[in-house]
């Protein structure tokens, strides 16, 4: 037997398995947001997957039209919530929700009212 000390074999560092049911769970919402995406009438924005809950949520902004907030609500029959939303520029956040094969789908805008009237 022989040793070689010019190159050891390599120390390969044990490292925790991740939880495979989160990263599962992401996977989904990934694969959920990438049907969801592909068969919109509108481009979005952004597409965000994020931690919700338990599990994970897909948003899908469209920014500055909450008309495409309600096209997409209207794909899914759903109807959209419009909130007022306060801050410096008061604004109207537009919304809807919908549960695609388990993972909560929201699609949103928010606009201004100056935007609005112009």
């Amino acid at each position: 037997m022989s040793v070689n000390l010019t190159r050891p074999t390599p120390v390969i560092p044990v490292v925790p398995a991740p939880n495979l049911s989160q990263r599962d769970a992401l996977m989904h919402a990934f694969s959920v947001a990438e049907t969801v995406v592909a068969n919109l009438a509108d481009e979005p924005t952004t597409v965000n997957i994020e931690r919700y809950d338990s599990g994970y949520r897909v948003e899908i902004y469209f920014h500055h039209q909450p008309e495409l907030v309600a096209r997409f609500a209207a794909q899914y029959g759903i109807t959209t919530a419009a909130d007022p939303h306060y801050n410096a520029d008061s604004s109207t956040y537009t919304s809807a929700d919908v549960l695609v094969d388990g993972v909560t789908v929201r699609g949103w805008s928010l606009m201004r009212h100056e935007e609005r009237a112009a």
